[in-house]
């Protein structure tokens, strides 16, 4: 991870931390850099790196990993780090898209299927004036288990993208851009739904509702025979562990240093 760049450790995971414009900022920083890899961590990729190592091998070598999400915002305030704040994947989309316009370089997007990738590409395009979309690629199912496609590298580094969005789902984006990241020539965002999202497929959740951060209860009414298990399970997880993080362990840790001074 980026050394200069202010973390918050939460559940063995180094996160990010600022207000939103702090955020924003950093992110063009970092992918203005060149070749970065960059994470969204929610709720959801924080329980899923409790049991999955190769995720924990990936955030680990991440070099911006964002809030997106409200409780994991909430958390790191809790943790003593005044006006942490959330920015989300497809906001993040909108600002490098914005980025490369200024710049003339094109984008990239790998994951979801062609009819999304068309319609995403469009819709950015109408947004962003002057954008060049250069490369769209939909891949076959795949496991969660990566090789380095040489021809792939080649075909991506031969775009000279200024960035390239995967949606492929956590925790698969994840792993793809921690085989893939160090051989392409570009910065690589882990978006998740931003595709479907951007692309109109699905609805975004309202403004107010990812606000007071109810887009996984959004998300679950959307799609409840995919998310039910995912939202009980993960978000109860987190629930659990974070009532015994604030309750049991740092009062723990505050007493046992105070022991000892």
């Amino acid at each position: 991870m980026t050394s200069c760049l202010k973390t918050t450790r939460i559940f063995a995971a180094n996160i990010n931390v600022g207000q939103r414009r702090e955020l924003r900022t950093q992110l063009m920083n970092v992918v203005r850099e060149g070749t970065k890899s960059i994470f969204f961590c929610n709720v959801h990729m924080l329980m899923l790196a409790q049991k999955d190592d190769d995720l924990v091998a990936a955030m680990k070598a991440a070099d911006f990993i964002v809030p997106d999400g409200v409780p994991i915002a909430w958390l790191q305030r809790r943790l003593g780090t005044g006006g942490a704040a959330v920015l989300r994947g497809y906001e993040a989309v909108n600002i490098l898209c914005a980025q490369a316009a200024a710049t003339g370089k094109p984008v990239g997007f790998l994951g979801s299927t062609e009819a999304v990738l068309e319609a995403l590409s469009e819709n950015l395009r109408q947004q962003h004036q002057g954008l060049e979309v250069g490369y769209l690629h939909a891949p076959p199912l795949m496991s969660d288990q990566f090789e380095v496609d040489s021809y792939l590298v080649k075909e991506i580094n031969s775009q000279d993208l200024h960035c390239l969005f995967i949606g492929l789902g956590c925790p698969k984006q994840e792993k793809w851009i921690a085989c893939y990241s160090p051989r392409l020539n570009c910065s690589v965002l882990a978006v998740g739904a931003a595709f479907d999202w951007m692309s109109g497929a699905t609805k975004k959740p309202p403004r107010w509702v990812e606000h007071i951060g109810g887009a996984w209860f959004f998300r679950l009414l959307q799609d409840p025979r995919r998310m039910w298990h995912r939202y009980l399970i993960y978000n109860s997880l987190f629930v659990i562990k974070t009532v015994k993080l604030l309750l049991w362990e740092r009062p723990l840790a505050s007493w046992l240093g105070g022991k000892t001074k």
